[in-house]
């Protein structure tokens, strides 16, 4: 009796969750031929609204890359099993009513969720064409999901009523089905997880002074960034201002422009990591902009956010002073590639990479300060970098031989580095390195030495920095929440003299 109550409730399951693969296979398409936003998009940022900053902060510096890798596959397979779970609640009242209407409720309502969810995510931009696109994409693949549970379900019985060729495929088809989706959200997914999980590489050795674009080191708070095409895009300029101006590239890059050779680090670089770069960024002053934009006597903040739902804040006084904060359209003398913000971000030399939203799409001038996307999980609202160096060479664990080559960089935002320290013994003594004349004042400084092992052993070489001020840089150990994290880079290490 048990088996009989239980079968529908399993094969419904598996049913279920097999069209539910099928179906996130459906949705990975529809998400790049008409830009349906995926359910892991759609619940990464309430996800992430109910992390404390300092539990997100820990999981950036734990993971680094491959968080993002393996939020996007466990969103992916929960879909999967709630669709499991959905086909396996269906089956069980259809069995028990003899009636086929409880999967096209269950598909019906699958649809309304994930159409509600749309629509939360688009709140203040009304109804659209987009939100419409997207409600009818989710009908399709929840009608895909109902026709393949629906056809899963069917008794195996039946089966012998037919030919044998046409058994022989119907006994294939779950397993073909399978395959099929699994190669079609692989096909589409592991590239992508690949590359971001290459974000932070660079190769190994002394990096060069401009970092190429293709190693440029790139963090993005989304699954999936955004793609501007650039003839239906502008810059708008609105609020607290006597002109409110809306610009295309083609009158942006109309404005006089300027260069600024600025390296940028990732907010959640670690001690020694690679979320660090230095191009060469062409673009408009910001303050050149909003001068033009002319500014009402109340504004004190200027606002500014990205087509991701990105957003930021900066005092206007700060922004006025400053003709080094840019709205930047080039790196390194090319267009700003999509993963680095094409068409326009925000370059503010000085502050985590946080502070600049990539694919800017609106600047708003206000009385009162706006809380930044990541000042609301908790992060710092300044976002000044702090002082830092790092060894590029020799690598952690290396064998060396005398003498000892070692080089790096070191980092202090606008304040520049004045000095730039080394010790073989822990810490407990330092000599100075030579340092390299560094392309700005708001760049990187490399940096080298020379050492000479009097012994054969394990030494634990450490690094520091003094700002332009002089001040040493702190080696009390600090995570990336809430501003940066702190501490000296050191690297365990054998060797041994010459002969």
């Amino acid at each position: 009796m048990r088996s009989g109550r239980t079968t529908p409730f399993w094969r419904g399951a598996a049913a279920g969750a097999l069209a539910g693969l099928a179906a996130v296979a459906l949705m990975e398409l529809l998400a790049l031929g008409v830009g349906l936003k995926t359910v892991p998009d759609l619940l990464q940022g309430p996800l992430l609204g109910l992390l404390p900053g300092a539990v997100f902060g820990f999981l950036i510096d734990t993971l680094q890359h491959l968080g993002k890798v393996l939020e996007e596959a466990g969103l992916l397979l929960a879909m999967v099993l709630a669709l499991g779970a959905l086909g396996a609640v269906a089956a069980s009242v259809e069995a028990r009513l003899q009636q086929w209407r409880p999967g096209l409720v269950a598909a019906a309502a699958g649809w309304l969720a994930l159409t509600a969810l749309s629509l939360a995510d688009a709140a203040g931009g009304g109804l659209t064409v987009l939100t419409a696109i997207n409600s009818a994409a989710w009908a399709l693949v929840m009608a895909a999901w109902y026709w393949l549970w629906h056809r899963l379900l069917q008794p195996r019985e039946t089966l012998d009523e037919v030919d044998l060729g046409r058994r022989r495929v119907a006994l294939l088809f779950p397993a073909g089905l399978a395959v099929l989706s699994l190669a079609v959200i692989g096909g589409l997914r592991v590239p992508e997880w690949l590359h971001a999980l290459a974000g932070g590489d660079a190769p190994p050795g002394p990096v060069p002074a401009l970092t190429p674009v293709s190693d440029f080191y790139r963090v993005s708070k989304n699954l999936r960034d955004p793609v501007v095409v650039e003839s239906g895009w502008s810059l708008r300029l609105f609020g607290q201002v006597g002109r409110e101006l809306k610009l295309d590239l083609a009158h942006l890059r109309a404005v006089p422009q300027s260069k600024e050779v600025v390296t940028m680090e990732c907010v959640s670089n670690l001690v020694g990591g690679n979320l660090m770069s230095t191009g060469r960024f062409t673009g408009i002053p910001l303050r050149d902009l909003l001068t033009m934009a002319e500014p009402n006597a109340g504004a004190r903040s200027v606002t500014y956010r990205a087509e991701d739902g990105f957003s930021e804040s900066l005092p206007l006084n700060l922004v006025l002073a400053d003709p080094r904060i840019l709205i930047a359209l080039q790196l390194n003398d090319q267009p700003l590639p999509v993963e680095h913000g094409f068409p326009a971000r925000v370059l503010i030399p000085g502050r985590y990479g946080m502070k600049g939203p990539k694919w800017l799409k609106e600047i708003e001038l206000t009385t009162t300060p706006q809380g930044g996307y990541w000042e609301e999980q908790g992060w710092d609202r300044e976002a000044i970098v702090k002082t830092t160096a790092r060894f590029d060479v020799p690598l952690l664990g290396s064998s060396l031989l005398s003498p000892v080559q070692l080089a790096g960089v070191a980092f202090a935002g606008v304040r520049g580095v004045h000095a730039v320290e080394w010790s073989a013994d822990g810490g407990r003594s330092w000599h100075p390195a030579e340092l390299e004349a560094p392309l700005s004042e708001l760049t990187w400084t490399r940096w080298r030495a020379t050492w000479r092992p009097a012994q054969e052993g394990a030494y634990t070489l450490v690094v520091r920095a003094r700002d332009g001020s002089g001040q040493v840089q702190t080696g009390q150990e600090a995570p990336s929440f809430p501003n940066g994290a702190s501490g000296y880079h050191r690297l365990q290490v054998r060797a041994r003299p010459v002969g």
